[in-house]
């Protein structure tokens, strides 16, 4: 009887010291996550990698051999990094070119919006303006709010329309554009049409522009520092000979040890179809994307960048096509030199091409790249998708966003196997 007690209390102490313990790691755990959100992101990226590229190091040979082809995906990743960084940051727009965007993207979208609602030549709105004109009215407003040059935008646009840094003037046309933009703005035109408009001292700008630069220098270094992360989690996990789950299997019971082991294997196996799945998927969207606009007529460096936003953002669902389509629409409102392949294709209807292309890329996503490269890897209702990612964002931010899928997956796998492992070895 006393044999029997004393095993009861033993047993107690043992529950509610697992209990606790696993309480405060847990509780730790998450404190740190929460302390290392700016980390959370690189490393988690930098994992992914990884897991993509190791069954290229995991193929049977020597350790040497190991090596020598994990030096060879690093040095292929840092150029195709370095190179596909180097092609987009050339394909950007530079501040010049950016400030004649949003002064072109302004003029275009109040005069689209004028000849579709009949407003031109003082018209007072056609059957569509006067049913829809005082709903559409607040929120073109806004949109033409948001794309206004500030104060200090509007000084340099200035000085680089008489050749600021060296630079080619703006040209008179889109200087034009402006003094519309601020004439829509009931600002003073003639005021801006003097000869002093642009009369401010270079040197300021050099001295705002220095002392940006001054502040910026320490967010590059904090970006750095929590960027280093990336190679360093990249590296050491190609590498990794198993060691990291090894170390977690064996703190596992014995009885449950087979238990887990599915459960390692099944999460393996879909993680690994759904990261490289999505990949091939992204990069498909994104290439059909680029070819499209670039058949439409864009400039290739435009399709370039759009294609690559959509392919990106495909990667979160119901995202990738619609920001294309948004991107690809803002930027038909100010293209004006069309040159497309297909002859029925200008300035006019660039719009509707950039829809249609969309519309293909999109149906092409779910016909054949979704089925051929992702499987049903991801077998998931959508509206639990559309939950996961809203919650993921709403938590964790972009990085929720982006691997709010992945998540789901992994816990997917890890409820549906260990329902059925208890039954099947026997643990209830």
């Amino acid at each position: 009887m006393l044999l029997a007690e004393q095993q009861k209390s033993r047993k107690l102490r043992r529950v509610l010291f697992y209990t606790g313990f696993s309480t405060v790691i847990f509780i730790t755990v998450l404190g740190l996550l929460y302390g290392l959100r700016p980390m959370l992101l690189p490393f988690v990226l930098g994992s992914f990698l990884a897991y993509l590229c190791k069954p290229l190091v995991t193929f049977r040979g020597s350790p040497v051999k190991k090596y020598m082809r994990a030096g060879g995906i690093i040095l292929i990743l840092v150029t195709t990094i370095y190179w596909g960084g180097k092609l987009v940051r050339d394909s950007l727009p530079s501040e010049k070119e950016k400030l004649v965007l949003k002064v072109r993207l302004q003029y275009r979208a109040s005069e689209r919006y004028a000849a579709l609602m009949g407003l031109t030549a003082g018209g007072k709105g056609n059957l569509a303006y006067k049913f829809l004109g005082q709903d559409l009215d607040p929120i073109v407003a806004k949109a033409v709010e948001s794309l206004k040059l500030s104060d200090d935008e509007k000084q340099l646009f200035l000085l680089y329309v008489g050749g600021y840094k060296n630079e080619e003037p703006i040209q008179e046309k889109y200087y034009d554009y402006y003094l519309s933009n601020i004439k829509a703005q009931k600002a003073d035109v003639e005021k801006m049409k003097q000869t002093n408009q642009a009369s401010i001292s270079a040197a300021g700008v050099a001295k705002s522009e220095g002392t940006a630069e001054g502040s910026n220098l320490a967010e590059k270094i904090h970006l750095f520092t929590t960027w280093l992360i990336f190679p360093l989690s990249f590296a050491f996990i190609l590498l990794d000979k198993g060691q990291i789950v090894h170390f977690f299997m064996r703190i596992v019971p014995n009885r449950y040890f087979e238990l887990v082991y599915s459960v390692v294997e099944n999460v393996d196996e879909a993680l690994g179809k759904y990261i490289r799945g999505t990949l091939i998927e992204c990069l498909l969207v994104g290439l059909s994307l680029m070819i499209g606009f670039y058949v439409s007529g864009m400039e290739f460096k435009v399709a370039l960048i759009i294609g690559l936003i959509g392919g990106l953002t495909n990667a979160i669902p119901f995202v990738g096509t619609f920001i294309a389509c948004i991107v690809g629409a803002a930027y038909s409102l100010i293209a004006e030199d069309v040159h497309s392949i297909l002859p029925f294709i200008d300035a006019n209807n660039l719009m509707i091409a950039v829809i249609v292309v969309v519309m293909i890329t999109h149906l092409l996503d779910n016909a054949v790249f979704q089925p051929l490269v992702v499987g049903s890897a991801v077998n998931i209702h959508p509206l639990v998708v559309i939950v996961g990612v809203f919650g993921g964002s709403m938590m964790f931010g972009f990085a929720g966003l982006i691997f709010a899928i992945p998540t789901i997956v992994v816990t997917k796998v890890v409820i549906e196997t260990f329902y059925t492992g208890i039954k099947e070895y026997r643990i209830i």
